[in-house]
């Protein structure tokens, strides 16, 4: 069974007294349901895990706002910095693989391109078109990091990360076309196209030596701003407003001071 984000994600969104909620195809409800399928075999998952899930999986930001992939980044060298956003670069042999979070992010797009991963639909959760089979190529080794394909990977700041899983999606497509990706506070920006222009190019996290990688506010409230237009437009079931009211009721209990009523 494949899991289209990594199943010891979904470790994180759960808390002993509240369900993880789903916001997706107009609807908001609360739900243990992961995203899976019977689409991979033994070897290839072992390939996903080992080539990057593994290294991945434990770094990332917790309800309680730790976030090891963060606090190994900014022992770096700040190379530009403003008060939204801090850009790093990653040494060849830095604290953080670059290798292995670059596959990260790509073997989750390339699931999506190959799969509906959504009931009974049948086409892809994304369409990476001709770039797919290359990028699978890549995963497995076979071939270097893809033509016309450029990979942007950015980080929230602790304080202001989401706790949530944002499957891959796209977001235009003009001259090129681009998909977005979000971890638990880790965002992939995926970019493919012979028309993509060549700064764009240049700045791949994966085939930049200089592997640049963001500390963002900016993309953060993005990030924010799409979750909250999604879950205005959606309707919310009602075992979502239950337990929402459940756990609203037991943090007001927990205000209330000692000897109150």
């Amino acid at each position: 069974m494949s899991h289209l984000m990594p199943s010891a994600l979904y470790d994180y969104l759960r808390q002993p007294d509240f369900k993880p909620v789903r916001i997706g195809n107009g609807v908001v409800m609360t739900s243990d349901r992961q995203d899976q399928a019977y689409l991979l075999c033994l070897g290839c998952e072992d390939i996903l895990n080992k080539s990057g899930e593994s290294w991945v999986n434990p770094k990332l930001c917790t309800m309680e706002r730790t976030f090891p992939l963060y606090d190994l980044l900014i022992q770096l060298p700040v190379v530009l910095a403003d008060d939204e956003d801090a850009l790093y670069y990653l040494p060849d042999h830095s604290v953080i693989d670059f290798e292995k979070v670059t596959h990260f992010g790509m073997g989750i797009f390339w699931k999506a391109a190959v799969h509906s991963w959504r009931g009974n639909k049948a086409n892809p959760l994304i369409d990476l078109a001709s770039y797919a089979d290359p990028i699978r190529r890549w995963l497995l080794r076979e071939e270097g990091f893809p033509e016309h394909v450029q990979l942007w990977v950015s980080i929230s700041r602790p304080e202001h990360a989401q706790i949530v899983l944002n499957p891959p999606m796209r977001t235009s497509r003009e001259v090129w076309t681009t998909y977005l990706c979000h971890a638990l506070g880790l965002m992939y920006q995926l970019n493919v196209g012979a028309g993509m222009d060549q700064a764009t190019r240049e700045t791949c996290f994966y085939r930049n030596s200089n592997h640049p990688i963001m500390v963002s506010t900016t993309l953060t409230k993005d990030w924010e701003r799409r979750l909250a237009r999604s879950y205005s437009e959606s309707r919310k079931t009602r075992a979502f407003l239950e337990a929402r009211e459940k756990r609203l009721a037991k943090q007001s209990i927990r205000k209330i001071p000692s000897g109150g009523p």
